[in-house]
């Protein structure tokens, strides 16, 4: 699939080109013969756009991102083709996702399939927004019912995209506790990391009933019986020396208004606090039970995607766009060390 067009070899340069040289680009045209023609406009536009897209290439492999979707954009106004129009999207695309846009990284890979040239590349596109909604967007029956869809488009359209939809629809009934997650699953991948992998997620599968969880109801009661109890349980000392602490002194400051001091209100003054520090106290261990729990569930399913996820991807490969997948996750783009003058990424849609 031809992306953009290099200057022909026999047409001549402008007499003032203001492409910027970049190690990606040939060398330049020759200068133009004396009493040769001028190119027409058509040919200069395919220089420039030819020397926009090079230049957005070059800064997007720096990461300088802002500057890559400038001249990236600009190479798809001048060139107004399918082909750049979806390149374009994907380069942006990609920005996005490594700069943590997940709602604009997963809009411009859709838009990436609307534009791509052919059925396969439609779906290679496709799937790299979908994996944007599955999982850092969190709609994960959607992502579910959508998977399930591709699969039947793929058979036909895109055959060889048919196993890696499949082991990502087995990674989604993971992550929604489906008991389909099973062994025999694992027989039907024939690629070997796929199939590695596949083994790996339904041993995990099993292993998270495992988890090293709280029981809520029983940190609550532990606390209703002996103020802290329940805490202590969760693992949080501290918080039981303050729940027993506090509400063992107004406990005991309500009983002494009432015997040492005689006081009607006092008493009823310090029994009150003293109940909301004991009602404080069950609600806490409630609480934070549950709070445990949805981090070490958290840990699970990020290790998990980490791992077991196989994402997508794709480059630009002798002026052709190559998806593939693997199982590296790359990180988002480091926070410069300093603070840049450049103006945040824009919202271009």
């Amino acid at each position: 699939m031809l992306l953009w067009s290099p200057a022909p070899a026999n047409a001549e340069e402008p007499a003032t080109p203001h492409a910027e040289p970049t190690s990606r680009q040939s060398a330049p045209a020759p200068e133009s013969a004396p009493g040769a023609a001028a190119p027409d406009f058509e040919t200069y536009l395919s220089w420039q756009a030819s020397a926009e897209i090079e230049i957005g290439l070059r800064l997007f492999d720096e990461g300088d991102d802002y500057r890559a979707i400038t001249s990236i954009k600009r190479y798809r106004l001048l060139t107004g083709s399918p082909d750049a129009d979806h390149l374009a999207a994907l380069l942006i695309g990609e920005i996005y996702r490594r700069n943590a846009m997940s709602e604009l990284a997963m809009q411009h890979f859709f838009e990436a399939s609307r534009s791509a040239p052919g059925k396969e590349a439609q779906l290679q596109s496709y799937v790299l927004g979908l994996q944007e909604l599955c999982l850092n967007l969190g709609a994960i029956a959607t992502c579910y019912e959508t998977l399930v869809g591709l699969q039947e488009r793929a058979a036909d359209d895109a055959p060889q995209l048919n196993e890696l939809l499949r082991y990502q629809t087995l990674f989604v009934e993971s992550l929604l506790r489906s008991p389909g997650v099973t062994e025999a699953r694992v027989a039907s991948f024939e690629d070997p990391a796929l199939a590695g992998a596949a083994r790996e997620l339904v041993a995990r599968h099993k292993a998270f009933d495992e988890l090293d969880l709280k029981q809520p109801w029983l940190a609550a009661t532990l606390s209703a019986i002996v103020p802290g109890a329940g805490q202590l349980y969760n693992g949080r000392p501290v918080d039981a020396l303050l729940a027993l602490g506090f509400t063992g002194v107004f406990g005991a400051a309500s009983v002494y208004a009432y015997r040492g001091l005689e006081s009607i209100p006092l008493t009823v003054a310090a029994g009150l606090v003293a109940l909301g520090f004991y009602s404080g106290n069950i609600a806490n261990a409630l609480v934070d039970a549950r709070r445990i729990n949805a981090t070490r569930y958290q840990r699970y399913y990020d290790e998990l995607q980490a791992d077991l996820w196989a994402r997508q991807r794709f480059e630009v490969q002798d002026n052709a766009v190559i998806f593939s997948f693997g199982f590296d996750w790359p990180a988002l783009t480091p926070e410069p060390a300093a603070p840049s003058s450049e103006p945040p990424i824009p919202d271009m849609l």
